[in-house]
């Protein structure tokens, strides 16, 4: 009786003591929740000032790829591997003119350096470069100096492009590459070039370390389909070194929300069900919180299918063969000091 009593009680004892640890455990974990609440929140926004100036370079990459897979003897007949896109580069001083009601900016965009790269299956089809002094002839060189004009938001939204009809027709346009300016001067990729979605995604008005968001971004990529992503941002951290910046990572995930479009239209595809694929989209914003600039913003976006020839999936004992395709899509901005 009087071991079982003992035994009890030591039992009884082992249990207090275990209820202790996890009260505690739990308490500490609140607190640290609490202290967290508790920090000393950041407004991730621009700040503008009329005569304001910045220097930035943009690069953009967008790129696709196709690679037999297999033994030659099954290659189809005229199939060519390569890679095919384009790499640019603009170097642009960014000068506030005007701050209209509401705090929006108006900002003047002069171009000061382009480089080009285009190919076509991996031949060359455009090489310019404005540093190259054989270049300075080149009629992408008649971007140089040319300026156009946007409206920004301090949440880095582009607003609305306000006259860039100068710079798309400064190419003549019987010059092959007038179609080049034509394109990287459209409204849709200057949006591109200067937009910043972790900030225009962010609806609240200050945030604190650890807190996330996100939005919706989707890609076209003709047969294969469309690709539809949620951006998750997330505030990492607020560094101090040469002043304070505020660090947010972005990962992306496939959206459920496009989920059935994407399906959908996939399902038109004369290719559906014959390919897998994987993507990787990351991205990262470093933001000058003392200056309200963009230090850095990078958005990078690969993905990757096989594409399977449907008579290896009726005759289990053929040798593999197929298609790998990729596509690729950069977008950088980052300051010049």
């Amino acid at each position: 009786m009087v071991r079982t009593v003992r035994a009890a009680g030591m039992i009884g004892g082992v249990l207090l003591f275990l209820l202790a640890i996890t009260c505690g455990c739990q308490r500490e974990r609140a607190a640290a929740f609490a202290r967290m609440e508790a920090g000393p929140s950041v407004s991730l926004s621009l700040q503008f000032s009329e005569g304001q100036t910045a220097t930035y370079k943009a690069t953009a990459e967008a790129y696709r790829s196709i690679e037999w897979v297999g033994p030659a003897s099954g290659r189809p007949a005229g199939y060519v591997d390569g890679r095919t896109g384009s790499h640019v580069e603009i170097t642009f001083e960014q000068r506030v003119q005007q701050i209209r009601e509401g705090g929006n900016a108006i900002l003047r965009i002069t171009i000061k350096g382009m480089q080009f790269q285009g190919e076509v299956q991996n031949k060359s089809t455009l090489n310019f470069d404005s540093d190259r002094p054989e270049d300075q002839s080149h009629p992408l060189a008649a971007l140089i100096g040319k300026s156009y004009r946007l409206e920004m938001s301090p949440k880095g939204q582009v607003v609305a492009v306000i006259d860039a009809g100068a710079v798309r027709q400064a190419v003549e346009a019987d010059a092959p590459a007038s179609n080049v300016a034509g394109r990287l001067f459209s409204s849709e990729v200057i949006q591109d070039r200067h937009g910043l979605p972790p900030l225009s995604a962010l609806k609240d008005d200050a945030v604190r370390p650890g807190q996330s968001w996100s939005d919706l971004k989707s890609f076209a990529f003709g047969e294969m389909g469309i690709k539809g992503f949620e951006r998750i941002y997330t505030f990492v951290e607020v560094r101090r070194d040469e002043g304070r910046s505020a660090v947010v990572a972005m990962k992306a995930i496939p959206s459920a929300a496009m989920a059935e479009e994407m399906h959908r239209r996939q399902g038109d595809s004369p290719l559906a069900g014959l390919f897998d694929n994987t993507e990787t989209y990351t991205g990262r914003l470093d933001l000058d919180l003392d200056g309200g600039r963009v230090r850095e913003y990078v958005d990078e976006m690969q993905v990757e299918w096989v594409v399977v020839d449907p008579a290896v999936l009726r005759d289990p004992t053929a040798q593999p063969r197929g298609m790998k395709m990729g596509a690729r899509r950069l977008n950088r901005l980052e300051l010049v000091p």
